[in-house]
């Protein structure tokens, strides 16, 4: 496989992406100046260097941003996003994502609690669905919310698509055990999102209004 074939291939996995289009992104590329690749590659290649996963929401962001730390389970000092070392959101409200991009845009509609990002989906047909999303993480940390009497609500912020709905029945069921006996609500997205809707490509307006009148 030759470099162009190479790189058309790795242009394939991005999400959404196809061979149209990952030849496209090769040839626009090549159309450029060689200090526009220099730049782009050595930007890829700092990536993992200048960014932090945080340890509480999951959420990736810049070194830059970092808002503090915490300690961890075994008192090692973790970066914390901006978001989750905000002591002016509200911590009694937890808003569990898909992804990253999802929280961008719920972010963006005025929400003002904080964020749980699972990393995906679980499939129908899944032998182990705790293997595709951070079910035990996610678990946890309502958990240790609870008990420390913080939570209030948790929102399932999942799209209104098949295995949205799939994932989001799944975690109800894990954690209504512990809201029934700490006493804190399980909630999801109301009207606003139309069925098959990702929440990542809807509006600030919509997430805004599916958020007001979640049940």
């Amino acid at each position: 496989m030759n470099p162009l074939e190479r790189l058309t291939k790795n242009f394939e996995r991005f999400p959404g992406i196809g061979p149209r289009q990952s030849r496209r992104f090769v040839q626009f590329l090549l159309a450029q100046q060689g200090a526009y690749r220099a730049a782009l590659a050595d930007d890829i290649k700092r990536l993992g260097a200048n960014t932090f996963q945080c340890k509480k929401c999951f959420r990736w962001f810049a070194k830059s941003q970092q808002g503090s730390t915490l300690k961890g389970p075994n008192g090692k000092v973790e970066p914390c996003c901006p978001i989750c070392c905000d002591s002016h959101r509200d911590q009694g409200l937890l808003c569990v994502v898909e992804k990253d991009a999802d929280l961008d845009n719920v972010e963006r509609s005025g929400f003002k609690g904080l964020y749980f990002v699972l990393g995906g989906t679980i499939p129908l047909a899944a032998e182990d669905p705790e293997a595709h999303v951070r079910a035990r993480e996610f678990v946890k940390r309502v958990e240790e919310d609870a008990s420390q009497k913080i939570l209030k609500e948790v929102i399932l912020g999942l799209s209104a698509t098949t295995l949205g709905d799939h994932t989001r029945g799944f975690l109800q069921e894990k954690i209504l055990p512990i809201a029934q006996a700490l006493n804190f609500k399980i909630t999801s997205l109301g009207r606003g999102l139309s069925t098959g809707s990702e929440l990542e490509y809807a509006d600030p307006d919509t997430i805004a209004s599916a958020l007001s009148s979640r049940h």
